[in-house]
């Protein structure tokens, strides 16, 4: 999925009413481009007021992802 595709998908689900869950099927490669998605992600959710809250991936293909990105906490899906 391109940047463009991403910003996108997330400008017509947001803002959704209640608790708004997005999976990703196809994760970017590297980890720029994951920060990156995450970091427009974050931005697109402050700015709708539907703010990120959790974020789940395969920790084995971002291991230098920490326990959180900025100050959304980050979970393995094993």
């Amino acid at each position: 999925m391109s940047m463009t595709d991403f910003e996108r998908m997330l400008s017509a689900v947001l803002p959704a009413t209640g608790r708004t869950s997005l999976t990703l099927t196809d994760v970017p490669q590297g980890d720029d481009s994951m920060n990156q998605l995450l970091e427009k992600a974050i931005m697109l959710g402050n700015r709708t007021r539907s703010r990120l809250t959790e974020i789940y991936l395969p920790m084995r293909e971002f291991p230098s992802m920490g326990t959180s990105f900025w100050h959304v906490p980050v979970q393995d899906t094993g």
